[in-house]
């Protein structure tokens, strides 16, 4: 499975690949390693570089399209080894209350990282509107740019955009769907 998916990942990027896609792999990442892990939700892929978890998607709604936006972000020039034992502690961390500090790689602008570390400070539990969260940033009339931010974010769950909602209590859009996120959020009051 993990050479199939390599050689798959790799034609992908090879059809894709564009100098910023160099440029960033070049400048950011001398290797990567990804695994899969099964959680209550479907199965993880779980991305890291040297300097930490980068990215984490969920592959059971449409699993080649997944892989194929992963390809397509990261491009070909990323050598990368599969590392399942990882990706399961990750999950351990997530969803087993797994005792583990994970350092994380944000790939993102200044304001990006702002609305990322905020959103890493919200509970489980605990959910907020794009406004909230644009006011907890010192810049409430920045609400497009924040829903932006968030939904930007390449290391889901780690950093739990499935917490924002609308301003009136609508649980809104998710990427890997509503209903994932509506599940996770039930999840995490219980």
């Amino acid at each position: 499975m993990s050479q199939i998916l390599r050689r798959y990942l790799l034609h992908i990027a090879a059809k894709s690949a564009t100098f910023s896609h160099l440029k960033r792999n070049l400048t950011s990442y001398y290797g990567k390693r990804n695994g899969f892990a099964e959680t209550p939700f479907g199965t993880i892929i779980v991305a890291r570089t040297i300097d930490g978890i980068c990215d984490l998607q969920f592959l059971g709604w449409n699993r080649m399209e997944v892989i194929h936006e992963l390809a397509s972000y990261w491009g070909v020039y990323t050598p990368t080894t599969q590392n399942d034992v990882m990706a399961d502690t990750v999950k351990r961390v997530i969803f087993d209350n797994y005792d583990h500090h994970l350092k994380l790689d944000m790939q993102g602008t200044d304001f990006q990282k702002r609305v990322w570390n905020e959103l890493l400070k919200t509970k489980k539990g605990e959910t907020l509107s794009y406004q909230e969260l644009a006011e907890r940033i010192g810049q409430p009339k920045a609400v497009r740019a924040v829903a932006s931010a968030v939904a930007e974010n390449r290391i889901a769950m780690l950093i739990p955009c499935h917490r924002i909602i609308h301003k009136d209590g609508t649980t809104g859009e998710y990427h890997w769907g509503r209903e994932l996120k509506k599940q996770l959020l039930e999840w995490e009051k219980e």
